[in-house]
């Protein structure tokens, strides 16, 4: 039986995760990365810390800690085109423990983002 943080990861997600600010204090984000996921597209409203509200898009569960402002693209990373469209960014990140606190399945949430990639660092 697969473990509660890796059950149900069919899918793939390309991941470029949340860096630093450029030098301009624009954001940017590492090279990108592919990862299993279960991605569900939803519409739903939630209230940012600044009492805004704003449309979740997508509700994302992964088994690994992804940085709020990482960004995501629903896919695998050999399908990738030079210009994705369909970006989200993550807003919100969520786990759930296991009834033993052990294990824990974890989930961000995200929004539309623009379809133009922050500055990507390269190793």
């Amino acid at each position: 039986m697969p473990s509660i943080e890796t059950s149900n990861l069919e899918d793939y997600a390309v991941l470029w995760t949340a860096a630093t600010l450029d030098n301009y204090g624009r954001p940017s984000v590492y090279s990108p990365i592919e990862i299993q996921v279960r991605w569900e597209d939803l519409t739903t409203l939630s209230s940012s810390p600044q009492d805004t509200i704003q449309t979740l898009n997508a509700e994302i569960f992964v088994d690994c800690d992804i940085p709020i402002e990482s960004i995501l693209w629903h896919g695998r990373l050999e399908d990738l085109p030079s210009s994705p469209t369909g970006l989200v960014k993550v807003i919100e990140t969520d786990s759930i423990p296991d009834i033993k606190g052990r294990v824990s399945q974890k989930s961000v949430r995200a929004i539309r983002h623009k379809d133009v990639l922050p500055t990507v660092i390269t190793f």
